[in-house]
């Protein structure tokens, strides 16, 4: 009876039972995440990488495909404790299983920490963290862009800091803070803000800040990127770095040329007060007043004591009376002159600022009309797409469906077909003793060719 029962067992090629033990692994674990230490890894010219996940007991062997792109390169060296996420597939010439990764991720806080240790020693031996190529911040700048999420207080404290500062002209690129797009995201907005022809447009900025919130070291790793601190050291523009909180360093704040232990201190760095300007105007006015009655008290004087030494006729005493009133009449003229001019000036001044306040408020209106009226379309354009792919694809739907065979097979016909899943079209096909499958519109049955 046993023997009998393991006839009946169907009959595997290799090939076949590789393939079958491929599918199910890919199918039963489409989508895994593994944790461990990475181990020999190896680069083959290939492209592809090559590698070992072990823990205490067990090793899983892991590729990753040269055309996969992978966030943190770095995290792929001997040692370094991952989590990785793919799928489980086999290879069927030596019946290995293995792990084909579609993301590598550090093994929490500590991992990253190691990683960032070794990139911050990499960049400092290249001098990118160096004072000595760091620029200076112009000290009445007129344009300033700022890099940030236009979601939270940060853009709402930096507007309404410089506001009350030193109202500019504000340029805002908005990016993602956090995630895997954000250093990409930076990256780009610095060299937009680089490029030579905003200049003939007016929207060059003098000075770029760089922000965001506070937030875990997680959430800040994306100012971590190497290839962020490398565009932030490129920048022909200063830039001022704004990260969390006081307490969180990056290494955009190394290589930053102004480092902000807030983004509403990193708008007190880039304008000045317009509130001690003027104070500094008033102090320089009272100054100057002061030295102009100091030195006409000592004319004065001297003028005094030159009169008490001469024989003093009265004619000539009157004179120089005379001549110190006509002097201290001019100097009083000119002091009010004086006053007065930089009183105009500073009027002048002030309506400029209030005016360049009113082309900003416009700007930012207009610039959300616009964003309002292009989301409406984009909605419109995409609902309308949406319509026209669904009737395509019900089409398509019925048009297979009337080529089916399966069609056929339902007026009474059957497909036999051989091992290999291949139809067989005539007799001639058939062989003696060869197992076949008969399929028909409600079933299939297997038998075999005895004539």
């Amino acid at each position: 009876m046993r023997g009998s029962n393991r006839t009946n067992i169907p009959e595997f090629t290799v090939t076949d039972i590789s393939r079958y033990i491929k599918q199910t692994l890919e199918s039963e674990f489409s989508i895994v995440r593994i944790k461990g230490e990475m181990g020999r890894v190896s680069r083959p010219v290939s492209g592809h990488i090559y590698f070992d996940l072990k823990d205490s007991k067990s090793v899983i062997a892991g590729i990753i495909w040269r055309t996969t792109r992978i966030s943190e390169p770095d995290l792929v060296e001997e040692g370094n404790e991952v989590v990785l996420i793919g799928k489980i597939s086999s290879f069927a010439g030596q019946s290995k299983y293995q792990i084909i990764v579609e993301e590598i991720q550090a093994a929490g806080v500590g991992a990253l920490l190691a990683m960032l240790n070794k990139r911050k020693e990499k960049l400092e031996k290249e001098g990118l963290f160096n004072d000595d190529r760091k620029l200076l911040l112009p000290s009445f700048p007129e344009t300033i862009g700022v890099i940030t999420s236009m979601s939270g207080v940060v853009i709402e404290d930096i507007l309404a800091r410089i506001r009350v500062r030193f109202p500019v002209k504000i340029i805002i690129f908005p990016v993602s803070v956090q995630g895997e797009n954000c250093a990409n995201e930076v990256i780009e907005a610095i060299e937009f803000f680089n490029l030579e022809d905003l200049q003939k447009k007016r929207l060059k900025p003098e000075i770029i800040i760089v922000a965001r919130g506070g937030g875990s070291f997680e959430d800040l790793w994306p100012f971590n990127d190497e290839n962020l601190v490398r565009a932030v050291a490129a920048s022909k523009l200063p830039v001022i770095s704004a990260i969390g909180h006081e307490t969180d360093v990056t290494l955009i704040d190394l290589v930053s040329d102004i480092r902000a232990p807030t983004p509403t201190a990193a708008a007190e760095l880039a304008v000045p007060d317009i509130k001690s300007l003027y104070e500094k105007i008033s102090y320089s006015r009272s100054l100057i007043k002061n030295i102009f009655k100091r030195s006409l008290i000592s004319k004065q004087r001297g003028l005094s004591e030159k009169a008490s030494l001469l024989k003093s006729p009265e004619q000539l005493l009157k004179e120089m009376k005379q001549r110190i009133k006509f002097i201290k009449f001019q100097l009083s003229s000119k002091i009010d002159e004086k006053l007065n001019r930089n009183k105009t000036k500073l009027y002048i001044s002030n309506k400029d600022l209030k005016s360049k306040h009113r082309e900003i408020e416009n700007f930012i209106f207009k610039t959300k009309s616009d964003l309002s009226i292009s989301e409406n379309t984009l909605t419109t354009n995409i609902l309308r797409n949406l319509q026209n792919h669904k009737k395509k694809l019900k089409n398509l739907g019925r048009l297979l469906e009337s080529v089916s065979y399966r069609k056929i097979l339902s007026r009474g016909y059957a497909v036999v077909r051989n091992q290999d899943n291949k139809i067989l079209r005539k007799k001639s096909d058939a062989k003696i003793h060869q197992n076949v499958t008969i399929e028909w519109y409600m079933g299939k049955v297997k038998a075999k060719i005895v004539k």
